[in-house]
């Protein structure tokens, strides 16, 4: 292999040029394999996702390919999906007989697969076979794409799409290769449609490039973007809901969303929360490491260094953006395609280093550079082996939990109404009409937490007025708003919990009339519950 004079790297066999990619992406399906293997042997062999979410997207699917509706049932329409195109191909999927509960895991493999293809295609140029195929491994571990493909959701296909997305606005700066508009505003509708966080790159890179005076780019994008943003809303509000899915209004708080005045008030204060990357170690150091890169290349004036120097720009104005407007962290998705972004454009930054583009260090210098290079690697570090460690953790409480509640309402309820907070395996395996405490696919439970008025006499009163005979919910997280009408009839309670939000879950009878019944199924259900969960009735 040779290294040309503008530090393109030439490999002159076919194994140096497409070996670092197969062998990151077998590296990549094997882990996940590894993981799923022991996954299986914590759940007796059932196949489980890592948390409940997909779950959601499954059933919704199902309904929307078998009755036209999109809800958890045939007879509420239900904003509860976040991801419209995920939720959409996974319809169609269902349409076309392709109806396993796996089938979100093949997907996830081959976005992942694409991921490390669209990353290995930017790199290929610019790094060697070893450095590139170290790179591919980094990303693989650090997103980290082998526990994302047993999450089960939309979180792949995002990062793919930001990484593409990222490229060509960069790529239309530099070369002002109009002729890709149409490219880039096809990915912003697709990455707006995957993941409504796609918004902020979209924003980003639009920024990025109006500074760049690619004011055609930047507004054809914005607005690619917000097109099916607009097109859901549109939807959802002729069918009774808000614009933007409950999934995105009850996790931001949805009482700051009660006016639309309100609203903008909320969004304008949470610009202060910027202080919030300091609670977030791996986007934090790769924030640090992208900020040290540019101030290495801030007045570069080659093209090829001037892309690299945007594209650290959209992925800092981005972090800006998550960490304001994004209000939670959960088990390694939402900041997922930060990191990628981030660990692509430190390594196109380490490509000019590699070949010179960028200065030396005085000698001097060189062990602090080093110290500090391995103090930002940690967290990263950190965030992937917490990854391998806690995944088949995961599956075994979702196992433990919300699938066991699926197949008890499934065979104690399976025509009453019940009333649960976590409605994705319990959507999916049972037929019973749902009440989603959360408010994820129960618009009346949506609208009381928006007006600030969920408590204890309006859930009691939601449940009587949807006839609902048992409730399965975090007495924790609910503790106040339980109405003292309600008798708690069992619990079950998981040990080594790592992938779901409490550890037990309380079973509740709305009346007197319901106790012997929920009784009668808790204890018959206990002999089928795994021996790793704990039964304990309520006072008889």
């Amino acid at each position: 292999m040779d290294l040309l004079p503008d530090g393109e790297a030439v490999v002159k066999t076919a194994a140096g040029r497409w070996g670092p990619l197969a062998a990151a992406v077998a590296a990549y399906w094997t882990l996940t394999f590894a993981l799923l293997m022991v996954g299986l042997g914590r759940t007796g062999g059932v196949f489980v996702y890592a948390q409940d979410d997909p779950y959601i997207h499954l059933t919704i699917a199902r309904t929307l390919a078998i009755h036209g509706v999109w809800g958890i049932r045939a007879d509420e329409f239900a904003s509860a999906s976040s991801s419209p195109l995920w939720t959409a191909l996974l319809a169609v999927l269902w349409k076309v007989g392709a109806r396993a509960t796996w089938w979100p895991l093949v997907l996830n493999l081959i976005a992942g697969a694409g991921t490390l293809s669209f990353a290995h295609e930017v790199l290929r140029p610019r790094l060697l076979p070893i450095p590139r195929f170290l790179a591919l491994m980094v990303l693989t571990a650090a997103t980290p794409l082998p526990t994302l493909a047993l999450i089960g959701m939309e979180h792949s296909l995002q990062i793919l799409l930001v990484l593409a997305l990222v490229w060509v606005a960069t790529g239309i700066i530099e070369e002002e290769a109009r002729s890709r508009i149409g490219l880039l505003c096809l990915l912003a509708a697709l990455l707006a449609a995957t993941r409504y966080e796609g918004l902020l790159v979209v924003g980003a890179a639009a920024a990025v490039m109006a500074l760049n005076r690619r004011y055609i780019a930047a507004c054809a994008s914005g607005l690619a973007s917000l097109a099916p943003v607009v097109l859901f809303g549109v939807y959802s509000t002729v069918h009774g809901a808000l614009p933007l899915p409950n999934s995105v209004l009850m996790k931001s708080g949805p009482g700051r969303f009660a006016t639309l005045g309100s609203g903008i008030a909320a969004v304008a204060s949470d610009w202060l929360a910027v202080l919030n990357i300091f609670g977030r170690p791996p986007v934090l150091t790769l924030t640090i490491a992208v900020l040290l890169a540019l101030a290495f290349m801030w007045t570069a004036h080659n093209r090829e260094d001037a892309r690299i120097r945007n594209a650290g720009l959209i992925f800092l104005a981005s972090v800006t953006l998550h960490v304001c407007l994004v209000k939670i962290e959960w088990f390694f998705r939402y900041e997922a395609y930060l990191v990628a972004l981030g660990i692509l454009t430190m390594a196109l930054a380490c490509s000019l280093r590699m070949r010179g583009a960028l200065p030396r260090l005085p000698q001097e210098r060189t062990m602090p550079a080093s110290v500090l290079a391995i103090l930002l690697c940690l967290p990263v570090a950190v965030r992937s082996l917490s990854a391998v460690a806690v995944t088949p953790g995961a599956m075994r409480n979702v196992f433990e939990q919300q699938y066991q509640m699926g197949l008890f309402f499934r065979g104690a309820y399976p025509g009453d109404p019940i009333a649960v907070n976590d409605i994705g395996a319990v959507g999916w395996l049972s037929p019973s009409p749902i009440v989603d405490i959360v408010g994820l696919a129960t618009k009346e439970v949506a609208d009381l937490k928006r007006h600030r008025r969920f408590d204890g006499p309006a859930l009691e009163r939601l449940i009587a007025v949807r006839g609902v005979r048992a409730v399965a919910m975090y007495e924790k997280v609910f503790e106040p708003i339980i109405p003292r009408s309600w008798t708690l009839v069992g619990e079950w309670t998981i040990a080594n919990n790592v992938g779901v939000s409490e550890d037990t879950v309380g079973f509740y009878a709305p009346t007197p009339a319901d106790v012997t019944r929920l009784r009668g199924a808790l204890d018959a259900f206990a002999t089928a519950l795994p021996g790793t969960v704990k039964y304990t009735a309520g006072p008889r």
